[in-house]
């Protein structure tokens, strides 16, 4: 259901941008172009594609908030389940803790001991 509204909710979105960009604005706009030259009578020419374009926005404009606030209302309703990764790690029972054994290395006799390292800390 919610994949359905989600596809109808882009159509209504692009069908929605084809219609501001058609509409005239103060200048010649691209309803122009596409028909407003060569009759009255043309379904985007004139004052008609005027308040054609401006209806059909309004249609479009009200399905898409509509649209939105369906979804969200549906998104909420089937959310019962953790989204973040920290509300997951905290319903399982808290953050896991790791041992704090400091690490203590060991030298072995003879490998890390050179007979100057002593010589030149103290020339220091």
């Amino acid at each position: 259901m919610l994949i359905l509204l989600t596809v109808i909710h882009v159509l209504i979105a692009a069908l929605l941008i084809l219609a501001v960009l058609l509409q005239s604005g103060k200048g010649a706009g691209l309803a122009s172009s596409l028909g407003g030259g060569l009759s009255s009578a043309s379904v985007l020419g004139g004052r008609t594609a005027a308040t054609f374009l401006s209806k059909t926005t309004s249609i479009l404009a009200t399905a898409f908030l509509v649209s939105c606030m369906l979804q969200s209302v549906i998104k909420i309703d089937r959310d019962d389940t953790p989204t973040t990764a920290m509300e997951r790690v905290l319903e399982e029972g808290g953050i896991p803790t790791t041992s704090l054994t400091p690490f203590v290395p060991t030298v072995e006799e003879g490998v890390g001991e050179t007979s100057g390292s002593e010589e030149g800390a103290g020339s220091q």
